[in-house]
């Protein structure tokens, strides 16, 4: 909890911007040529494309964390900036770095896996689970409310330092 502390007690720091899919609506075979990775990296572009709406003069490095795929981080930072200068970015390249990091030995990744995990905790159930764990409970709780979100299953605004974007996903064809 210290850890969490720390973001919300120092304004300056960092905010976090989280994207929530249902995957079990996404239709991979409709729309991402069969492939789970493409799907992933399209929700990926999805996030960075709302940073460049909100940070307008910023530069972006996205440090996903590390797994074995056959995208390249590469493909989606060409991709995504691509898609700002087709929007009338003219500066070059507005997302810098695109790299695979270890979140075991990179530290804001962690505090995104601590932060990730206390909202996943109540999206998925758990925590009104007869059997939640006390520990997780309390940090999930702790973070919600450190970030003034009462309720995870609603979006929050659309900017501030601490958002929860739900997307909106066809529903899959059978």
């Amino acid at each position: 909890m210290r850890i969490v502390d720390i973001l919300f007690d120092n304004p300056n720091l960092a905010h976090f911007h989280c994207l929530v899919v249902d995957t079990t609506l996404q239709d991979h075979q409709r729309w991402n040529e069969g492939s789970r990775e493409i799907g992933f990296n399209k929700e990926i572009y999805q996030l960075a494309r709302k940073f460049w709406r909100l940070y307008k003069e910023s530069f972006f490095h996205i440090y996903p964390d590390r797994r074995n795929t056959n995208q390249t981080p590469d493909e989606l930072r060409l991709i995504v900036n691509r898609a700002c200068r087709k929007d009338g970015d003219m500066r070059d390249w507005p997302f810098r770095r695109c790299q695979f990091r270890d979140s075991n030995t990179t530290l804001p990744l962690q505090l995104t896996d601590i932060i990730i995990g206390s909202i996943a905790y109540h999206l998925n159930g758990h925590a009104k689970s007869a059997n939640a764990s006390a520990a997780k409970l309390e940090l999930s709780r702790h973070v919600l409310a450190r970030a003034g979100i009462s309720n995870v299953m609603r979006d929050t605004d659309r900017a501030g330092r601490f958002t929860i974007w739900h997307r909106q996903l066809k529903k899959r064809v059978s």
